[in-house]
């Protein structure tokens, strides 16, 4: 080998490492009492999943970030000195993209002494217990009698923090404690503990929800005219039923208890839905589209027969059953439209071609939009709702709990808006195959 060759090979190996230094991703923070701000970099995605902790607070979020500048906050309620926190970044899959430490930064000032305690016998439980879920978190107050300090732990399926409380006037405790990767409905779990960890209270509440008033203004009226039911699937407590399959089948079909649930988030099917059902309401709404709910809370019952006589009654020209899917195997992915096949009144509606046809039109604006490739249309006998409904129905699989990424992108509200928006082009293609607008 000539000099010159030699030092060509000598001046590719130093540059190696800097090729690596150059692409090298970084995460940078910034750090106050009880709160840590990042941002970082990823181009070549448009959702990452973070999670981070420290001794006393730990916390999960999907970020969404369609350029992939991505920022975000981890909050930590319970930790007020300088500790090691965790941060790492990783896809919806669970693969690790990249992590980092950071030092928190510790309460600028010490607690206040509390007011007017006297010495007394400490209470083995919590008095007058109040703990009302708010917009972001949950408001507490209760009452420790002889006990000047006490252990709050706040855990939810996506977060968990240790914070000490300090009695204020005549051992009242108030305040709120902010949950901010909670989702709205989910179980948080409130304990109480003394010092040497004797359990004061413990009570479960959900996460306040707070549904989408209706719109006031048009943005078009593109469907004025056009009446669609949407039939959020499920609710919080399911009653068994046996009820006929469909106007024309002896056969009886028994309700199967339980829906699915999120393989990560822990969510219920019947919650997810429901969000996206009333986002897709206002949505149609704004359209110029008339819109009716067989449910609009979780607390409620709508019977099989009550979900196809809802829209029946009122004349949908559509019904769109909102509903998540379940698999044993957490690789299944896609959005599924299930159309019924020979129910007398689905063959009154439109012929076997025909129906195919719109349950495709509806799954292929709806892969259009989410930029999910898979799913499948299938017409079948299956479900009561599309046997007994007098319109063209749908039941829509939007994907897999069971799957991460799935259930992850489920719950995150800009995945949800393109489910929408996949829906609402769905409703315009097939109104205009009905030939109800032009």
């Amino acid at each position: 080998m000539s000099v010159k060759q030699v030092l060509c090979l000598l001046l590719c190996l130093l540059c190696i490492p800097l090729i690596g230094i150059a692409e090298e991703k970084t995460i940078e923070v910034k750090t106050a009492p009880h709160r840590v701000d990042f941002s970082f970099s990823l181009p070549e995605h448009e959702f990452v999943y973070v999670r981070y902790d420290t001794r006393m607070d730990t916390g999960e979020m999907v970020l969404f970030a369609p350029d992939g500048n991505f920022q975000g906050t981890c909050w930590l309620p319970g930790t007020d000195e300088t500790i090691r926190m965790g941060l790492n970044v990783l896809t919806l899959t669970g693969r690790e993209i990249m992590r980092t430490t950071v030092m928190t930064q510790a309460e600028p000032e010490e607690k206040a002494p509390a007011a007017n305690l006297s010495a007394q016998r400490a209470a083995n439980k919590a008095q007058d217990v109040e703990i009302t879920p708010v917009e972001g978190g949950i408001h507490y107050s209760f009452s420790l009698p002889g006990r000047d300090s006490a252990i709050l732990r706040c855990k939810s399926p996506q977060e968990w923090h240790s914070i000490t409380l300090y009695a204020g006037e005549d051992y009242r405790y108030e305040g709120d404690v902010r949950l901010p990767c909670t989702y709205p409905d989910d179980a948080i779990t409130f304990t109480l503990l003394s010092g040497t960890g004797t359990t004061l209270c413990e009570e479960t509440v959900n996460a306040l929800y707070l549904p989408p008033a209706e719109p006031t203004t048009l943005d078009s009226r593109r469907l004025s005219g056009v009446i669609v039911c949407i039939d959020p699937g499920h609710q919080r407590t399911t009653q068994v039923e046996s009820v006929p399959l469909g106007p024309n089948f002896k056969k009886k079909a028994t309700t199967v208890v339980g829906m699915a649930k999120g393989v990560e988030t822990l969510r219920r099917e019947s919650q997810l839905v429901l969000e996206i059902g009333l986002q897709l309401r206002n949505a149609l709404m704004k359209m110029g589209a008339g819109v009716c709910m067989t449910r609009e809370v979780q607390d409620t019952f709508v019977g099989m027969l009550e979900r196809a006589d809802i829209p029946n009654s009122v004349n949908a020209d559509f019904v769109l059953r909102l509903h998540c899917n379940s698999r044993g195997s957490g690789d299944t992915q896609g959005i599924e439209v299930y159309c019924p096949l020979n129910s007398s009144y689905a063959m009154e509606v439109a012929d076997e071609k025909t129906y195919r046809a719109m349950g495709e039109t509806m799954l292929a604006a709806m892969q259009e939009a989410t930029g999910m490739q898979k799913g499948v249309c299938t017409l079948n006998n299956n479900y009561v709702g599309n046997n007994w409904s007098m319109m063209p129905s749908f039941l829509i699989e939007m994907g897999y709990m069971t799957n991460m990424e799935e259930d992850l992108k489920l719950s995150c509200p800009e995945y949800q808006q393109r489910l929408v928006n996949g829906m609402v082009e769905g409703v315009i293609r097939l109104a205009r195959m009905r030939g109800l607008i032009e």
